[in-house]
């Protein structure tokens, strides 16, 4: 057998799950499921006032969802009714008064590859300030001589109590032979094959133990030789995915020996700040069927462009309400990289399956957190999104990377609210509201658009009104509840920020369904090396990435034409003649900004 007798004595841990969903609630979310496809049809398409409506429903969600966390952390430190014998130490940890870094110890897990030096010097600082956090661990993708900037930035900030280890083949790749060789050709009963799951991830554990072992690396300080504190592990570059599964290996086997039961997970251009662990944490340790959560962005690069200041102001205004929608109920539809919060017993039996996803016999490794958060779900843990808590991030500098940024998760998004079915039965039909406003309403607007410019009639019902007070309640309810103040001089920014956002999500929505399959980044990593590759890229690959942003602005450019027509009374002849102006002018501009400069 491959695994040791050490490793095989572990294994009941790895079977840690959610609690199970009777089949008499799966079927009852099932017809609440049926139930809210006549509800999304009524409020699109039978109100005058579809918009708007739709911003009231998510307002209240968004508050019963904050409500529910704070009823989560408040569970936390209630006093226990009665304490058994021998849990004294515990039911005291557990007053009201008991420090929240007493109750609720942590490690970080921070993965990057070939980050800008100075971002990733501010973002190792932030965690400086952490309370509770008793390891810090740090994944980079790659060992060749421009990814040792990041692993020299490592030692500069932790000089003191921290170790660097270098792997000469990523976990996830002797996870897959692991696997390869338990699992008989013939086996089909799903308990076996989550078995091998398990066990691949105890060998993987297993050695992980022997090279920490092998590196002389201890964790308790109170032995001869003394502890650390910090890690920094580097392997060949792979993708991200396959940095986050050696560090969520690692991070398993520290918090078994450090005695922690939650793990932050971020990214390398991510800065924290001093409550954003604590108060996400205790959010998941308050909830024991909680398996996950994630915190509310903000973007701390706001000031560097014109881009960045519009990203912020889309932060604040959109962020807050749609990622409320699904959490309201305990499910949460994708954690974010960036801020996101794991109880650790949850991820050694959700590992290999999510390290391995495949979408019709193509390996996906760009949808890393979404497909995480799919797999919490589906063994029934609850993943809620924090959104009184706040974690700063990076937001592309430049129109062209926004638009790949946005691409790529829309590709992410389609493959998990498609591929698991399962996933709504086994959730509140909130979460399948979610997902439908999430994938229908976009296509929508696009088919409505198109439909307009050729036929000159609409497609649904639209009032301007309706437009304009969806847009100004968002703004009022985000400024009275939004825990981030905004960007500076927001009153300028906010309506610039909407027509940023909406005008191409009806573009990207049908252009990353069409290129689903697709498994690139998109975007380069900040390194100058890196963003210089991003510089050289090819004509026809910067058309194949971006035409369809320069198609869908000749596409509004006619519409608007036809608009003004319609409103001016023109002949049908004077309106066909400048329609190709309208068609013709925004593409070429486009063209000229994103493709050839």
């Amino acid at each position: 057998m491959i695994l040791a007798d050490d490793t095989q004595s572990r294994l009941p841990s790895f079977h840690c799950r959610g609690p199970y969903v009777s089949q008499i609630r799966q079927f009852l979310n099932f017809l609440g499921c049926l139930f809210i496809i006549p509800v999304y049809y009524f409020i699109t398409g039978c109100t005058k006032f579809p918009l708007t409506l739709d911003l009231m429903i998510s307002i209240f969600v968004a508050e019963y969802n904050r409500w529910a966390n704070e009823n989560r952390r408040s569970r936390l430190y209630e006093t226990p009714p009665s304490t058994p014998t021998g849990d004294v130490e515990k039911a005291l940890l557990s007053l009201p008064n008991t420090p929240p870094g007493e109750v609720t110890r942590c490690m970080a897990a921070i993965v990057g590859y070939r980050e800008d030096p100075d971002l990733f010097y501010r973002a190792l600082e932030s965690y400086k300030a952490t309370d509770g956090l008793e390891f810090t661990l740090v994944g980079v993708d790659g060992d060749q001589a421009a990814d040792m900037d990041m692993v020299r930035v490592f030692q500069m900030v932790y000089p003191e109590d921290s170790a660097v280890i270098h792997l000469n083949e990523p976990l996830g790749e002797i996870a897959m032979r692991t696997y390869n060789k338990l699992v008989d050709p013939d086996m089909s009963s799903k308990e076996d094959i989550e078995y091998c799951n398990e066990l691949t991830i105890a060998h993987c554990c297993q050695l992980a133990r022997e090279i920490l072992r092998e590196h002389n690396i201890r964790f308790d300080k109170t032995q001869p030789g003394g502890g650390i504190s910090k890690l920094c592990i580097y392997e060949p570059h792979m993708h991200k995915k396959a940095i986050m599964f050696t560090s969520f290996i690692f991070s398993i086997v520290i918090a078994e020996a450090l005695d922690i039961e939650f793990m932050w997970s971020s990214d390398s251009d991510t800065i924290v700040l001093p409550d954003s662990l604590q108060k996400t944490i205790a959010t998941v340790a308050g909830d024991e069927n909680a398996g996950g959560a994630s915190s509310g962005l903000i973007v701390h690069n706001e000031h560097d462009t014109l881009w960045t200041k519009l990203g912020s102001a889309v932060y604040w205004c959109e962020l807050y309400l749609t990622r409320s929608t699904s959490a309201s109920s305990g499910t949460s539809d994708c954690q974010s990289g960036p801020s996101t919060v794991f109880r650790i017993s949850a991820l050694p039996g959700i590992l290999y399956c999510w390290y391995t996803q495949k979408v019709m016999g193509k390996r996906m490794i760009v949808n890393e957190d979404r497909h995480l958060t799919t797999n919490l779900l589906l063994r029934g843990w609850t993943v809620t999104y924090v959104s009184d808590t706040l974690t700063a991030t990076d937001t592309p500098t430049t129109l062209s990377r926004w638009l790949l940024q946005q691409v790529r998760w829309g590709r992410a998004t389609h493959i998990e609210t498609f591929q698991q079915p399962k996933v709504y039965l086994l959730n509140h039909p909130v979460f399948f509201w979610a997902a439908m406003k999430r994938e229908v309403g976009p296509l929508i607007v696009f088919f409505s658009i198109l439909y307009y410019l050729i036929t000159g009639h609409a497609f649904v019902y639209f009032c301007w009104w309706d437009l304009f007070f969806r847009a100004g309640y968002t703004i009022l309810y985000n400024w009275l509840r939004n825990p981030d103040r905004g960007p500076t001089n927001g009153w300028a920014w906010i309506v610039p920020a909407l027509f940023f956002y909406n005008l191409p999500l009806p573009a990207i929505q049908v252009w990353s369904m069409a290129t689903v399959l697709e498994g690139g980044w998109g975007t380069t990593m900040r390194s100058n090396g890196e963003m210089s590759k991003q510089n050289q890229s090819q004509l026809w690959k910067r058309w194949h990435d971006l035409g369809f942003f320069v198609l869908w602005m000749g596409v509004l450019g006619g519409t608007s034409t036809r608009i003004a027509g319609s409103l001016l009374a023109w002949s049908d002849v004077m309106i066909f003649r400048f329609i190709w102006v309208g068609l013709l002018f925004p593409s070429a501009v486009t063209f000229y900004g994103l493709i050839l400069k």
